[in-house]
């Protein structure tokens, strides 16, 4: 058995892929976390071939602790949290980890990225989002190294569809009518199955000689607003409508509680310097609509090649309308972030 150090292991996204790693018997995981005793990382010690590594950072990674990890590692995968510690810190401590982890012997990096869409559409401020950017710049200083004696993949993604859970939660009033009301527009939304994103991390590493330097864009589907009432209604028979809210209404009914409203600073739950950080959370997630928006029927900004995503996880997931009923989905509220720092976000209509 070979190792793998995860750091986001104990998140949604990292949890999804420790779990799926440890049930294969065939890697020794290693996962860094602040604490040993928190309900996610007791779930993680409890797989089976996982060992929690305790980091001591306070604020950001261990690298020293991550350092020490990844000299007993061959593979490393780095989910950073933009939400936790700002995007600056974020693309340090991507860079950082990519270079630790080369200076350790690891043979094959994996980093979870996002797209690069600023640089995409020619620096477009109203398409600046924060939590995006920071992963890009890592992304882009990846591209710039040799894909050798460390082989690396950037593993880019995007809302991860079991947010229909929680963050884009459906209002379901008196007359028992499931309203989506999301912001999309005409546009469509990359969503991504945590199962399925975790099976590619063993294709990755299963696979060098196509995946060492590659930019791996995934997704389930592009998914548009009315095809979330119609997947609604095909596996509930219950009505369900989909409302094109404004971005401004939609970020203020999801952030507002904060202790600045829409103004408060992403990372600022966990950030202690105010001045490291830079866009609010009414910026970045007025803009995370715009890129969807900007994304329809998979010929706009963000992109996926489908084809390829067929050939590498042949039974993927591949509709809103296929997860609901993998799921027995019903449009009420099931938890989906765990990672520290988080805004924990209210359960709309229940």
């Amino acid at each position: 058995m070979e190792t793998i150090v995860i750091v986001g292991g104990t998140g949604a996204q990292g949890g999804a892929v420790v779990q799926y790693l440890s049930a294969t018997n065939k890697f020794n995981v290693l996962v860094l976390t602040r604490s040993t005793t928190s309900p996610p990382a007791k779930e993680t010690a409890a797989l089976p071939n996982t060992e929690l590594i305790v980091s001591n950072a306070s604020f950001g990674y261990d690298l020293e602790v991550f350092y020490k990890a990844a000299q007993q590692s061959q593979y490393a995968f780095i989910n950073t949290d933009g939400f936790a510690v700002g995007e600056q810190a974020e693309t340090y401590f991507g860079i950082r980890l990519f270079e630790l982890s080369l200076k350790a012997g690891v043979k094959h990096f994996i980093y979870s990225g996002l797209d690069y869409n600023s640089k995409k559409s020619g620096y477009d401020p109203t398409l600046y989002v924060g939590h995006y950017e920071g992963k890009a710049r890592v992304s882009e200083f990846m591209r710039a190294q040799p894909s050798s004696p460390m082989a690396w993949t950037v593993l880019n993604s995007g809302p991860y569809i079991e947010m229909l859970q929680e963050l884009l939660l459906p209002e379901i009033g008196d007359d028992d009518v499931a309203r989506f009301k999301l912001p999309i527009g005409h546009g469509a939304v990359p969503f991504i199955h945590l199962d399925d994103f975790a099976r590619y991390v063993p294709w990755i590493l299963e696979h060098p000689e196509e995946s060492n330097g590659l930019i791996l864009g995934i997704a389930t589907a592009h998914v548009a607003g009315p095809e979330l009432a119609r997947a609604f209604t095909a596996v509930t028979t219950r009505h369900a409508e989909y409302i094109d809210e404004p971005n401004d209404k939609w970020v203020k009914a999801k952030f507002g509680h904060l202790p600045n409203g829409v103004d408060t600073k992403v990372g600022a739950l966990s950030v202690r310097d105010p001045n490291s950080l830079l866009m609010t959370y009414g910026e970045n997630f007025s803009n995370w609509w715009n890129l969807y928006k900007a994304s329809a029927d998979n010929r706009g900004l963000i992109q996926r090649d489908y084809a390829f995503l067929d050939r590498i996880l042949p039974d993927r997931v591949k509709s809103v309308e296929d997860w609901m009923r993998k799921v027995d989905y019903d449009g009420t509220h099931r938890p989906v972030f765990k990672s520290e720092g988080r805004v924990r976000q209210p359960q709309s209509g229940h």
